[in-house]
């Protein structure tokens, strides 16, 4: 069934109505479906109640019959101040019409050149610097299609890894972020085909990660649902291989936001102790796949205790986490989010949610402008507190 037509910015209280009116179900027959209670469905819709949990709002979006993107806004408006500073067109083109079995007619540079290429959009993405990520990867990645699909031995080989960095990684990461969710998954199919056709099983790991996380997880996407599976599928053919242990590491702690979203608290937190573990005997290392370490690990469990909604937990996590040992902005934003979350969840005062967020967003701005939920946080906080430094942000962010 495809979704009500959105007509404007709302909250995603004001989706979840719009959608449930849509379908004709009532208040009492939708709180059925989610196991949820008619008052409480009535308090989100009105914003009484703001929806926290993904594992929620996924609740919500299978019972009404629409995209848990739908209910979060999508996309923010495309004319927004920021976009100025980057053109997404190289990317747009680059990964809809072409692939590594399937690559553009243009020449290539040497394939040392394409990953000093791409080692450079790495140092952008650490510092959340997306104009750059933006105008370095197009080029890259086409000519990386080029090597994939006409060179042999170690040169194609290193070309489809670094396809799978470029697009299942980078990019990704940085549409994501930008609010493109639709081509960052895109990017993350372009990552799979090139593990696909390498057929190593480390590097179908990182492609799948990638992947996972191209959609939002409020979604249940498949391929995040997939990632314990693909963690116990993965884990005979890791031996002493650092990287291959760096890349279960992650796919351990998506599986346990696979298992918190569908409600299965026990083996969320098994995978989470798990990943910790590996985290552990690894240690910290600026250079691992996707920054697994005991500090990134500490970040997704503060995350995960949110979701969890045990906010206590989620500040202990968070304190836990020393900021300087994340060589990336994206990360350290990340985890002042989810303070600033577990904050607002336990009540404190609107001020100290608001100075995390402003110094997240100091570090990230875009991924902070772009986060459904924390765009739903700082809607609720303007409805309640208002406030000069508030409505400021709420500016930045589109909202007024």
């Amino acid at each position: 069934m495809a979704g009500p037509v959105d007509d404007g910015a709302r909250s995603i209280g004001e989706n979840v109505r719009a959608a449930r009116r849509a379908t004709g179900k009532s208040l009492e027959a939708v709180a059925g479906l989610i196991g949820r209670s008619k008052a409480w469905l009535s308090k989100v819709e009105n914003g009484k109640t703001r929806l926290e949990r993904r594992s929620d709002i996924a609740a919500l979006a299978s019972a009404l019959e629409v995209s848990a993107d739908y209910l979060m806004g999508g996309p923010t408006p495309e004319v927004r101040p920021e976009r100025r500073h980057y053109n997404l067109m190289g990317l747009q083109r680059v990964l809809l019409d072409s692939s590594p079995g399937d690559p553009p007619d243009i020449p290539a540079r040497p394939i040392d050149v394409l990953r000093a290429e791409v080692a450079a959009a790495d140092a952008a993405l650490l510092v959340a610097d997306y104009a750059t990520v933006a105008r370095v990867l197009p080029d890259a990645i086409g000519e990386l299609f080029v090597h994939s699909a006409t060179a042999e031995g170690p040169v194609r080989d290193l070309a489809l890894q670094l396809v799978v960095q470029a697009c299942g990684s980078d990019a990704t990461c940085t549409l994501r972020h930008l609010g493109e969710v639709h081509l960052a998954w895109i990017a993350g199919e372009r990552g799979q085909q090139a593990a696909d056709m390498l057929d190593d099983p480390i590097w179908k790991g990182a492609a799948a990660f990638g992947r996972a996380h191209a959609r939002s997880s409020t979604n249940r996407p498949r391929a995040l649902m997939l990632t314990p599976d693909i963690a116990d599928g993965l884990e005979p053919f890791i031996g002493d291989d650092r990287f291959g242990h760096q890349v279960y590491g992650m796919l351990r702690l998506s599986s346990a936001l696979a298992c918190q979203i569908n409600g299965d608290d026990r083996a969320a937190a098994d995978h989470a102790a798990d990943a910790a573990r590996s985290a552990e005997r690894l240690g910290e290392d600026p250079g691992a796949f996707e920054l697994f370490g005991p500090a990134n690990t500490g970040v997704w469990r503060a995350s995960l205790a949110v979701e969890a909604g045990e906010p206590a937990a989620a500040l202990a996590h968070a304190d836990g986490v020393e900021p300087r040992a994340l060589p990336s902005r994206n990360r350290r934003a990340a985890l002042l989010l989810e303070r600033a979350r577990a904050r607002a969840m336990l009540g404190h005062h609107s001020d100290a949610v608001t100075r995390e967020l402003l110094q997240a967003e100091r570090l990230s701005p875009q991924q902070v402008h772009h986060h459904p939920l924390v765009r739903e946080l700082v809607r609720d906080m303007l409805r309640r507190t208002g406030g000069r430094t508030l409505r400021g942000l709420a500016w930045r962010m589109s909202l007024l």
